[in-house]
């Protein structure tokens, strides 16, 4: 009898020793990596999801590492488990079917802490004529979980202008741009704090717009409009011609610098790749 007692004990004690974490997804990439180190920093306890090991390993020893797949049930419930809150970034094939999404997370979500979730989405709302992928994929997250929902509408990041200078963009073509640090930073307070009720909608512009011409001056080089490929036209003409939508500029999503880290001349300086220039 006592040893029966004693093993109901330890496994109440070694439930009570585990504590809820934020979860975040995409911690390999921009954003999420960085909402993670912001929480470290903050002292809360935090989870990271990446689909490579060495993408995580800057948080070995700080936060609960789990490596996998988005679209591995089994894994993801694992992760969610013990979050009590949730950083949501989904990869593009996700995207094509918002709705089976939505109800996919909402059954994985069923039974967890979860109560509060921050999904990451883009200022961009409307294009070629319909709503964006991302913005679709807000309104099936709302009609489909319980949870308090956060919607982060950001601006395009200096962080993807890694992905290359010269694109298919007209040189004059302005767009809101901002900092990963800038959203992290924001991101990572709502998380700790969990201050949303409802599904709610945050807009996040940066403190200007710019245009490729401007941002590849800034870097040192003539801006090199490049022309469409099969595979980007969709994605590119709609801008050139006008056709989309997006957030409009007030003073409440406009943010002066507040750190040396959200400003395009730090990223220039520390984070632009030189393969790029």
């Amino acid at each position: 009898m006592i040893l029966y007692f004693a093993r109901i004990n330890k496994a109440r004690n070694n439930t009570m020793k585990k504590k809820h974490y934020t979860l975040i997804l995409g911690a390999g990439g921009n954003v999420g990596g960085k909402i993670a180190e912001e929480l470290l920093e903050r002292g809360a306890h935090v989870a990271v999801v990446g689909r490579s090991r060495s993408r995580l390993q800057q948080f070995e020893g700080r936060a609960t590492l789990f490596e996998g797949d988005f679209d591995d049930d089994a894994f993801l419930k694992q992760a969610l488990a013990y979050a009590s809150s949730l950083f949501l970034t989904v990869p593009d094939n996700a995207l094509l079917t918002p709705a089976a999404t939505a109800a996919r997370l909402k059954n994985l979500l069923a039974g967890t802490a979860v109560k509060f979730i921050l999904n990451i989405s883009n200022c961009i709302t409307r294009k070629g004529g319909v709503a964006t992928r991302l913005v679709a994929f807000e309104e099936a997250l709302n009609a489909s979980l319980p949870q308090h929902l956060l919607h982060l509408r950001c601006a395009n990041f200096f962080e993807n202008l890694n992905w290359g200078l010269h694109t298919p963009y007209h040189p004059d073509l302005k767009l809101p741009y901002i900092s990963a640090y800038e959203i992290a930073h924001v991101a990572a307070s709502h998380l700790q704090k969990q201050d949303t009720k409802g599904k709610q909608v945050q807009v996040l512009l940066g403190e200007r717009d710019y245009s490729m011409a401007e941002l590849a001056a800034a870097a040192g080089v003539r801006y090199q409009q490049l022309p469409y490929t099969p595979e980007n036209e969709a994605f590119y003409r709609p801008f050139n011609e006008g056709n989309f939508e997006v957030e409009t500029r007030t003073s409440h999503n406009t943010s002066a610098p507040s750190h040396e880290k959200f400003t395009l001349e730090y990223f220039l300086e520390h984070e632009l790749s030189a393969a790029v220039v």
